[in-house]
Parts: structure tokens; sequence; C-alpha cells
């Protein structure tokens, strides 16, 4: 008598469990890629944000919330102190932009200068430690470094004869910017001379030879070769040191607070006050939006700038 046996369709990886699971990846494997990956964007990222926003639509001044959709922006706008915190931001942030980029150059073109490829790695590699140091590190070491009585900058320039007594630089508006426009330029001048030093790398050995054949002066060959081919690092570089600097803390709240009478107080610190010490997060998270939207519109202008550049210069 024939039996007849029923055998289960079995997928390209075999039966039991771990062959089912297997099948189960590779049919499915878009959501195995990317599902983490928009959890953890919806976690860290869209998720806060809606909050920001909705936060920013309640009024949070005494016991309780209340919805009131343009109450905390309409106070943004007619704050004084908001519009110098502004001031403060942008001068702080292309400050730092400038000193940071233009430093990293120099020091890129250095170190491009550099045959021995060892030596090239171990300076690249010294410059790297500063980019280590947390930021919050940086600016007590500067605010020490500047100190009026026991600052180290203070006892250098006595003894050579530029000051004849400790000068306070903390405690004067222009000097205090300067001071903390430096500490953040000293801080991002590594990602800079990293990413110029790469593009001077990229730059083919043949425009230079043919530039010296030509007779041209190294500042022609400067000009007319190495800069148009650091155009994208230049891009890259600008874009992400003066957005770090847009939104930069640390470094001018543990060097000065954001004084003397506010002349360094960014955004950042303008929130800090609002929402950690006077607990008026909503107004707090009103400000953040502002920042987080004109970082966004830089960012989106510039970018569309830089592609259109880069047409151009295939054309």
């Amino acid at each position: 008598m024939a039996t007849e046996e029923f055998e289960g369709e079995v997928g390209p990886h075999g039966g039991g469990l771990t062959g089912t699971i297997s099948d189960w990846v590779n049919d499915h494997i878009r959501t195995v890629l990317l599902g983490p990956s928009l959890v953890a964007l919806f976690l860290v990222f869209i998720y806060p944000a809606v909050m920001l926003l909705w936060l920013s639509l309640q009024n949070t001044r005494g016991f309780g919330e209340t919805f009131e959709p343009a109450y905390n922006y309409g106070r943004i706008f007619g704050d004084p102190t908001f519009w110098n915190a502004v001031e403060n931001t942008l001068v702080y942030s292309f400050g730092s932009l400038v000193v940071s980029v233009g430093a990293g150059l120099i020091v890129a073109l250095a170190l491009n200068k550099l045959v021995n490829q060892r030596l090239r790695d171990a300076y690249s590699t010294l410059i790297l430690i500063s980019w280590a140091v947390p930021l919050s590190i940086v600016g007590v070491t500067w605010q020490w470094m500047f100190n009026g009585e026991l600052g180290v900058v203070n006892k250098v320039l006595i003894d050579l004869g530029v000051l004849d007594a400790g000068y306070s630089w903390l405690s004067n508006s222009v000097s205090a910017m300067i001071v903390v426009i430096l500490a953040d330029s000293w801080s991002r001048i590594p990602f800079a001379t990293i990413v110029l030093l790469a593009g001077l790398q990229s730059i083919p050995q043949d425009m230079y030879d043919a530039a010296k054949t030509d007779g041209a002066t190294t500042w022609q060959t400067f000009r007319h070769v190495t800069l148009p081919y650091l155009r994208p690092s230049f891009f890259v570089a600008g874009l992400i040191t003066w957005m770090f600097a847009f939104r930069a803390f640390a470094i001018p709240f543990s060097t000065t607070g954001g004084g003397p009478g506010g002349a360094t107080e960014t955004l950042a610190i303008y929130i800090h006050r609002f929402g950690i010490q006077l607990l008026d997060y909503g107004f707090a998270s009103a400000v953040s939006v502002f920042l987080v939207a004109v970082t966004l519109l830089v960012a989106t202008g510039y970018v569309y700038f830089i592609l259109a550049r880069m047409q151009e210069i295939e054309v």
C-alpha cells in the first residue's frame, strides 16, 4: 500500500528555524537594513524636534503650561537682549570661521611641503590632539591663560615689556570677544587643517609642473592652481566650522559666562539662561527653534551655492 508524504515548502536557505529567519531577512532586506536607522533617526532627531516645536508654542511662565502659539515668538523679537545675543553669535561664528580656516590653510600648506610621509603623519596626529580636547576644558584653559592676575599671557607680555601691569582681558567687551573667538578657533583649526590637507594632496602634480614650466611665481601658482582646486575643501571646512561655531555653548560659557555685561552672550548661552536658570523652557524652546531654523537655512543656501559653483567649474 503506497504511502504519500506531504512535504512543506522549503526556502532557498533550507528548513528549520535558521532557514526560516534567513528567508525572512532575505525577503525584507530593506526593512532590516533601514529599520534600525529609521528608529534611531526618529528617537534622536524627529521626536525631539517635534517636542521642541511643541514646547515653543507653550506659555511656561509661572505655573503650568498654556497653549499660546505667538506668545514666545513675540517675546523673542521684542527683547533687546535677544538681538544682542544674535549680534554676538554672528561675530563669534564668523570670527571663528575666518581664523580657524585661515590658520588651517597655513598649517595644511606647511604639512603638505613635508616630503617625509612619516613625519607628516606624526605632525598631523599631534595637531588632532587639540581637536580631541573637550570644549569645556578648552574654555577653562583659555580663561586661566588670560586671567588678569595669574594668566600666563600677561606674564609673557610683562616680561617682554609690552605691558607694565596685568591687563584684565575678560573684563573688557572687545578683548573678551577676541579671547573666546581665538579659543573657539584653536579647537577647530585641526578639522580645517585635515580637510584642506586632503584637498591639497588631491591636486595633480602635473598642474604644478605646468605652472613652473610657464614661469609662474609662487603666488601665481597658489592663486591660479592651489586655490581653485581647494574650493570644495574650503566649502566643506567653512560650512561645518561655521555651523558648530554658530551653535557654540561650551567655550564662551566656560570662558566668560556670557560676560562682561552680555558682551559675549551667544544664542546658546541665552537659551541656557532662560531654559535652565529661569526655567522658562517654552521661551528657550522658541529661541532654539530660531537657532535651528537659521542654521538650516544658511546650510541649505550654502550647499545650493556650492552645487552651482561646482557645475560652473565642471562646465
